[in-house]
C-alpha cells in the first residue's frame, strides 16, 4: 500500500467578528437598535436591548419549561450571530442563535423572525453596509419565581473562539491587529506548526485502509495563555497520541482571550486531515 504523506490542516472555528472598528472609514461603524438612537453609548445599548429581547422570548412558556427541565446549571448562555443587510433587516439564512441548553448553534426560528429592523452601518458616503453583530449573553434560571433573568455584563469562564471579544494572541502575531486578523494569524500559525511537527509517517506503519483520514483535536487556551485539556479522536490511537504530542508543543500564547476585559478560557478545535491511497 502506498501512502500519500501530506497533511491538510483545517480550522473548524467559525470566522465571525463582532461590531468592531476596522481600517475602513465609516460614518456609523455599528448598527443601532430601536430605541437606542439617543443613547450615549449606542453599541452598549444594542447589547442591552437584544439581551432583554432574548429574555422576553425564552420566558415564553414552552421554551422556558424546556430550558428549566434540561438545564444542568442555574446559569445559561446564548451566542448570537446576526447578519444585517444594507437596510438594517436581518438576513435569517446567515444568522443564528445558539440553543441555551446545549450551546449548539441552532436556528430558533420564532426568535429570528421577531428581531426588529435596526439602523445599519453606514460607510463614508452614508450608504448602508451589511454587517455581522455577535454577542454572548448570560441568563439566571430563577426557579423560585419561575423566570429566566438576563445577567447584564455576564462573563462566563469559557468563551468560544468564534465569538470571543479579544482573540488570544499567538506568538508572532501583532497585538495591534483587529480580531479578524488575529484569528487569521493564529489559525495560520497553528496550521504551520502542526504541518511542520506532525509525523505523518506513523500512518505507514498502521495498515490503515485507503481513503481520507481525520484526527479531531480539541484543546483549550487557559487564562494565562497555556494550552490545556488536549483531546484527540482519530482512526488509530497512535495517531491520536501523535496529535496530542504535537499540540503540547504549541508555545504559550502572548495573551489569553478576553471577554469584557476579563481573561477567559477559549476552546479550540482542529481537524488534521490526510489521505491514504493504494
Amino acid at each position: 500500500m502506498k501512502y500519500l504523506l501530506s497533511l491538510l490542516i483545517c480550522i473548524s472555528a467559525n470566522f465571525i467578528w463582532s461590531q468592531e472598528d476596522s481600517k475602513l472609514v465609516y460614518n456609523r461603524p455599528y448598527v443601532i437598535y430601536q430605541g437606542c438612537e439617543d443613547a450615549e453609548d449606542k453599541k452598549s445599548c444594542y447589547d442591552i436591548m437584544l439581551h432583554e429581547f432574548l429574555a422576553k422570548h425564552i420566558n415564553k412558556k414552552n421554551l422556558k419549561d424546556s430550558i428549566f427541565s434540561r438545564a444542568k446549571k442555574d446559569t445559561i448562555t446564548m451566542h448570537t450571530n446576526i447578519l444585517y443587510d444594507e437596510k438594517g433587516y436581518i438576513v435569517k439564512d446567515y444568522s443564528s442563535i445558539s440553543n441555551p441548553v446545549n450551546g449548539k448553534f441552532k436556528k430558533l426560528e420564532t426568535i429570528l423572525d421577531s428581531i426588529p429592523k435596526v439602523k445599519p452601518v453606514l460607510d463614508s458616503y452614508d450608504n448602508g453596509v451589511s454587517s455581522n453583530a455577535t454577542n454572548l449573553f448570560g441568563f439566571l434560571l430563577d426557579r423560585v419565581n419561575d423566570s429566566i433573568v438576563p445577567i447584564l455584563g455576564y462573563i462566563p469562564d469559557e468563551v468560544p473562539f468564534s465569538v470571543i471579544e479579544k482573540v488570544p494572541v499567538y506568538k508572532g502575531c501583532k497585538k495591534s491587529l483587529n480580531n479578524k486578523a488575529l484569528r487569521d494569524c493564529m489559525n495560520e500559525k497553528i496550521q504551520k506548526h502542526v504541518a511542520k511537527n506532525f509525523n505523518i509517517k506513523i500512518a505507514s506503519k498502521l495498515d490503515l485502509n485507503p481513503g481520507v483520514k481525520r484526527i479531531f483535536v480539541l484543546f483549550k487556551i487557559d487564562k494565562e495563555g497555556n494550552v490545556i485539556g488536549i483531546k484527540a479522536r482519530g482512526p488509530h490511537v497512535a495517531l491520536e497520541d501523535e496529535a496530542i504530542r504535537v499540540i503540547k508543543t504549541i508555545p504559550k500564547l502572548k495573551k489569553p482571550g478576553y471577554q469584557r476585559g476579563k481573561a477567559v478560557i477559549v476552546p479550540y478545535s482542529l481537524p488534521i486531515v490526510f489521505r491514504i491511497s493504494e
